[in-house]
């Protein structure tokens, strides 16, 4: 059970790496050119430590081809993923990034595993998990109410600024329904490769070549980045942390099941939501965090364990 403390590592890991990628991201001018560099710094510590584990770095590439090509999608959904929160983090916070994707990922994995997507074990829908939906849905609203105060002006009437607001919340949404999707596919790809590991490098290895391009198709469009004197050492450092969490949920989810592993990771997700938020790490905007907030989250964490233990 001590292992799982890399877990909540991970989780609580989450925002911080959010919110160093969106500071990145106005130094080079893009949030994919940003995300691009954090998949480069984390492929470089994921390969040491898969190194290190597993005492080689060939990968099977034949049962890979051998695979149907979804298991190929992961890499694509964590660049939704990770640049999806570098543009979330500066128009809602910390917090409501945090949580609003936890939410999309309990959407998206109720609907896989009630219709087995992905090859994913099929599980009934119980009563016990309809519950745990609910409250994370509440939980949820608890905070969006509570930050609803807080709506950044942006120069538009109040009636647009409102929907604007919506749809990126929605895009969190969606944002954390692609983390579930990329969960269970890299699932299944740990299976092809018979290595957690293995499927992370093929993961990050994916997203990065998609970076990649990306980069050189918006290059004319990119911004020119804010100069501020020196660049700080730990604005690299995004990439690390996203190696945490992937191995901290590896360790986690051996130790305690995967079910378990998932309410640690989302636990420590809105912890360090909440953390970020209310201290401005980072060079994040501070936001002041108030106990509707820390409920809403509580509230989110015991829907969480509904849905996924009981």
């Amino acid at each position: 059970m001590f292992l799982s403390i890399f877990g909540l590592a991970g989780g609580i890991g989450m925002p911080m790496q959010t919110s160093i990628n969106a500071q990145l991201g106005k130094r080079v001018g893009s949030p994919f050119t940003a995300a691009m560099i954090n998949f480069m710094v984390g492929l470089a510590a994921l390969l040491i430590v898969t190194f290190l584990v597993e005492h080689s770095l060939r990968l099977p590439f034949g049962s890979i081809a051998a695979a149907p090509p979804w298991v190929l999608l992961g890499g694509v959904f964590a660049v939704v993923f990770v640049t999806g929160n570098i543009l979330l983090m500066p128009r809602i916070g910390s917090v409501q990034t945090a949580i609003l994707p936890a939410m999309g990922q309990i959407i998206m994995g109720s609907l896989i595993d009630t219709f087995g997507w992905f090859n994913s074990a099929q599980k009934d829908m119980t009563a016990a998990r309809i519950i745990g939906v609910i409250l994370v849905f509440c939980g949820v609203l608890i905070v969006i109410i509570a930050k609803s105060g807080g709506i950044r002006k942006i120069g538009i009437t109040q009636a647009d600024q409102i929907r604007h607001v919506w749809l990126w919340r929605l895009f969190g949404v969606i944002v954390g329904m692609c983390m579930a999707s990329q969960t269970a596919v890299n699932s299944h790809l740990g299976i092809v490769v018979e290595s957690r590991f293995y499927a992370a490098v093929v993961n990050f290895t994916i997203g990065l070549s998609l970076l990649i391009i990306l980069h050189f198709l918006l290059l004319k469009t990119k911004k020119k980045g804010v100069k501020e004197g020196r660049t700080p050492i730990w604005i690299l450092t995004g990439g690390l942390f996203g190696v945490l969490f992937v191995v901290g949920n590896i360790i986690t989810a051996q130790t305690v099941g995967t079910g378990m592993a998932v309410v640690i990771l989302l636990t420590g997700l809105m912890i360090g939501g909440l953390i970020v938020d209310q201290f401005g790490l980072f060079r994040s905007k501070q936001r002041q965090v108030g106990l509707r907030e820390i409920a809403g989250v509580a509230v989110m964490v015991v829907g969480a364990v509904l849905f996924h233990i009981v």
